[in-house]
């Protein structure tokens, strides 16, 4: 597309698209006469026709021949930088779409042949493959998983269902939450996930833009992420992935379609993307649900060492946290901030944000 000697060429096919234009547009121009009136026309009629409106065609595609190749290179660029994020399976699965989507325009072109070749006919035609083609195209690269194995059972080809270690199918996407989080870290270093972790470069600019936030919370939250993110990619635990989804501003729509995608799993500690990712048939782990599940039983009853951090809400309390992060809120422990003091667990309580102890001295 850079190179003048294509551009030349370019711009020659689009003037003799723009006289065949003109000599269609002629031709049923006649057409339109001929049915209309019975006089006999002219010979030389028809000829100034065709060639005036073939030499009207082409001068105006010469004339918007810049602004039409500076279009096609936009979009030749888009889409190249389109397919450049796609993973293999999915290029594999939309150019399979493409493909069907144009054999079953052909189809349909053999039953607009009955009604002879007119221009209404080839403009019907021209309709059918461009719209079926980018259908097919749409429905391969949005459905590619489902779309292979869609194909490989009518081939009689038995699917795989290994995964490959690192491969697209085991692809583990961190969304904002769980890099915040900062368990995600100490998780990754057992190797208990297997699979590539990727980190896609919108989660890490959302992540800069808490960090950049006027509200403190918000703004610790942000470097408090960077941070963690810094210290994963020092010990190469993740991968960033620059790929991004234009059609959308939505972080979580993006994570999940990449997942979708790809076969691929979102870890997350946030309950709302569970439940939607659940909805669009995304798997995913809450690093919550799995804290939860690892961690050990305390029960009402149970002596506990906490060490008192700060006060609580309520007057007198005190707030602790065990090992894993759980809060523990005692009673009377306002006095004890700074020390650690044995107490014993009266309730526990589950909430959206994980699990909390309350105790007393």
């Amino acid at each position: 597309m850079k190179s003048r000697g294509v551009e030349r060429l370019l711009r020659l096919l689009l003037v003799l698209l723009g006289i065949g234009i003109g000599l269609a547009v002629c031709q049923l121009g006649l057409q339109w006469y001929r049915l209309a009136n019975d006089s006999v026309m002219p010979a030389w009629v028809p000829a100034a026709g065709y060639i005036g409106m073939g030499l009207l065609g082409g001068l105006v595609f010469l004339l918007l021949s810049g602004r039409l190749l500076r279009r096609l290179r936009e979009i030749s660029g888009a889409m190249q930088k389109s397919i450049d994020k796609m993973p293999l399976n999915q290029v594999m699965s939309a150019v399979l779409g493409l493909i069907l989507g144009l054999i079953v325009a052909a189809l349909l072109r053999s039953v607009l042949a009955f009604l002879g070749n007119s221009m209404a006919t080839m403009m019907a035609s021209a309709i059918l493959y461009v719209s079926l083609g980018a259908l097919g195209y749409n429905v391969g690269k949005r459905r590619s998983r489902e779309f292979l194995m869609m194909i490989t059972r009518l081939s009689g080809v038995r699917e795989k269902r290994k995964t490959v270690r690192h491969g697209y199918a085991s692809r583990k996407f961190l969304d904002t939450s769980a890099v915040i989080d900062g368990r995600i870290a100490g998780l990754l270093r057992t190797g208990i996930l297997e699979g590539e972790v990727v980190l896609a470069q919108y989660v890490i600019d959302e992540m800069q833009s808490l960090a950049d936030s006027s509200d403190p919370r918000t703004r610790e939250k942000g470097l408090r992420g960077l941070e963690i993110l810094r210290r994963l990619q020092e010990e190469n635990l993740v991968t960033v992935d620059p790929g991004d989804d234009d059609s959308t501003r939505d972080v979580d729509v993006k994570l999940m379609r990449a997942a979708r995608d790809c076969g691929g799993t979102v870890i997350t500690t946030d309950a709302t993307l569970q439940k939607a990712a659940a909805v669009s048939g995304v798997r995913t782990v809450n690093i919550h649900a799995l804290a939860e599940a690892l961690r050990p039983a305390v029960t009402e009853g149970t002596s506990l060492t906490v060490f008192i951090e700060r006060e609580g809400r309520e007057n007198g309390q005190g707030i602790g946290h065990l090992p894993d992060g759980t809060m523990v809120v005692v009673e009377n422990g306002k006095e004890k901030i700074g020390e650690e003091v044995q107490v014993t667990v009266t309730a526990v309580r589950q909430t959206s944000g994980g699990r909390m102890v309350f105790a007393k001295r």
